[in-house]
């Protein structure tokens, strides 16, 4: 019997060993959310759609501005009709855009950074990636949630500001229209690059 149980021991130490030496650094090969990120990103780039990169930073305190604040509307809940469809699995959208400040104009190759204040649906989540799409003039801004692990851990607020900054390089100069979206109303405004 102690032969067997030196035997698993052995076995599981050295399993072990192995593992940690040669297992790939980053995220865990997750074949059902690799194939839905595929689909998805395929359809939008068949739609006309492409990702931007987009900075986030959680929390912030908003700075006095000089530049003259973008006139914000509201707009239809969630992601709308244009990109709806796109998605091979929905995803977990806040529960409300509550404010946004935004400059209106912006010169050519700057960052161009907006605040906004949101709310979560639930206190045992937070908010998670944000990713930032553009189709022609238009901007559209998609925050999604994900659970905090473990199964005490809460956030403190259910409302949070947060703040997004992308380069105008690639964008040519004209109008564009921006929009962040959420379960409720989205928040909507245009501004200019010079």
């Amino acid at each position: 019997m102690k032969w067997i149980v030196l035997a698993i021991a052995v076995f599981v130490v050295g399993y072990t060993a192995v593992n940690f030496y040669f297992r790939k650094p980053g995220k865990a090969y997750r074949p059902y959310q690799d194939a839905q990120d595929r689909a998805t990103i395929a359809r939008l780039l068949a739609a006309g759609w492409q990702k931007m990169p987009v900075d986030t930073r959680r929390p912030v305190e908003k700075p006095a501005s000089d530049d003259t604040p973008a006139p914000v509307t509201r707009d239809w809940p969630g992601l709308g009709s244009d990109l709806a469809d796109k998605f091979a699995e929905k995803p977990k959208l806040l529960a409300t855009i509550d404010k946004v400040t935004a400059p209106a104009t912006i010169a050519h190759g700057e960052d161009y950074s907006f605040y906004f204040t949101a709310s979560l649906t639930d206190l045992k989540a937070q908010v998670g990636e944000l990713t930032l799409y553009r189709h022609g003039n238009e901007l559209v801004l998609i925050p999604t949630i994900e659970k905090l692990p473990g199964k005490e851990l809460m956030s403190r607020w259910n409302d949070s500001t947060y703040t997004a900054t992308f380069s105008t390089a690639s964008l040519p100069p004209g109008r564009y229209s921006a929009r962040i979206v959420a379960q409720g109303p989205a928040a909507t405004w245009s501004f200019t690059v010079k």
